[in-house]
Order: structure tokens, then sequence, then C-alpha cells
């Protein structure tokens, strides 16, 4: 029988890179955002079938406003913490209650650690890492993770930001001197998955180049 994986935030330009390395055998189920009711977390029997069956989960779905907070409704409030935060919860409560094997990768955020324009957006993301670390697995063969990136310098929600001055002044300051690709992250994401032990589990791993060294 072929194994599934399950990709969410699959049309992210990660999603891409990241679907273009797995193997022949494996089945991808990438739905698109309008099949997913995230902002509800209301999922159908279709949906709730394939989290369970996936044996590979890889959550990149999250939602970032350019508004400020006091300008946002409570719908936009609302909306922001259902699909940056509880849709993934539910995703992962499903799948380690009932897929012994079910190994989950998120994709966090920088903002999680150090905050963000978006206020919304960098509470929901240190929830999710904190949710990550303590969220015990029940099976031995089970695996939770989340990658929090810094910049990345190719991707969609840092190229549509408005505010280019933070963006370079936040590249400026890395000693690596660059942001992250979503490519690098695609090979992370997959090397975690099919090729590093799942020993490694319930940790936030952050990539940022080194960013926040001070000695």
């Amino acid at each position: 029988m072929s194994k599934q994986i399950l990709v969410t935030g699959g049309s992210s330009k990660i999603g891409k890179e990241f679907i273009k390395l797995l193997p022949k055998n494996i089945v991808i189920n990438n739905p698109k955002r309008s099949e997913w009711d995230l902002s509800k977390n209301k999922f159908n029997k279709k949906q709730l079938n394939l989290i369970k069956k996936s044996d590979k989960i890889v959550i990149l779905h999250s939602k970032l406003s350019s508004k400020s907070h006091l300008k946002k409704s409570l719908k936009d409030i609302t909306d922001q913490i259902c699909i940056n935060l509880t849709s993934i919860i539910r995703i992962c409560e499903i799948a380690l209650s009932t897929n012994p094997k079910a190994r989950i990768i998120i994709l966090g955020s920088e903002s999680g650690l150090k905050g963000s324009y978006d206020i919304i957006y960098a509470l929901t993301k240190s929830s999710i890492h904190k949710y990550v670390e303590e969220r015990k697995i029940k099976y031995k063969d089970q695996q939770l993770l989340c990658l929090a990136p810094s910049t990345i310098s190719d991707g969609k929600m840092t190229l549509k930001r408005k505010d280019k001055k933070n963006v370079k002044k936040s590249i400026s300051i890395n000693p690596k001197k660059r942001g992250i690709k979503s490519k690098e992250i695609s090979i992370f994401i997959y090397k975690l998955l099919f090729e590093i032990t799942d020993y490694v589990s319930n940790t936030t791993i952050h990539i940022n180049g080194g960013k926040f060294s001070r000695m």
C-alpha cells in the first residue's frame, strides 16, 4: 500500500519545492485552501479520513495581516487565530489520537520568538511553538516538530511586505547576511521526515543563521 502525505499550504513556495522532492510511491494530498474551512476548524468526513490516514503531515498554512492591530475587526482576529493556531492544533490532535505512525512538521516563525508588527500572527506562532514542545506523543513511532525560520527571502509573505526597510535591516544583522530560501526549508523538512531519526521530537527548531547569537 502506498504511503500518504498531507501537505496544507502546498501552494506556497516551500510547499511546491517540498512536493518536488517526494518519491513517486507517496500519495500526495495537497488540498487547496478553498477546500478547507480553516477559519471555522470544520472538517468533513473526507478531510477527517485524510488526516487519519496520512502517515506524514506537513502544515504550512498561515495568515499574516498587513493591518495594524487596532484596525482589525473582531472577525479578522478570530479568523487569524483559527487559521494560524486552532486549525493546526485540531489537525494534530486528530492525527496523534488516531494514527500511531503520524509524523507531523509544522512551519512556525521567528515571530513566535521575537514578535511581529502583526501581534496576532506572532502570538499564534508562539502558541504553536509551545504546543509542539508540550504535547506529549502517545505512540513511540510518532513525531511532532516545529520549524521556526527567520526571514524567508523568496517567500510570498516577505515579498508582499511593505516595510522593505525592516526586511533589509533584518537581513543585514544576520551573520549569514541573507535570508533563508524556501528550497532550503523544503529540503530540511524532507530530510527530517525521510532521512533523520524520529527521535527528534517535541521541539521547535530555530532556523535563523545564528541571528540571535550574542557572545
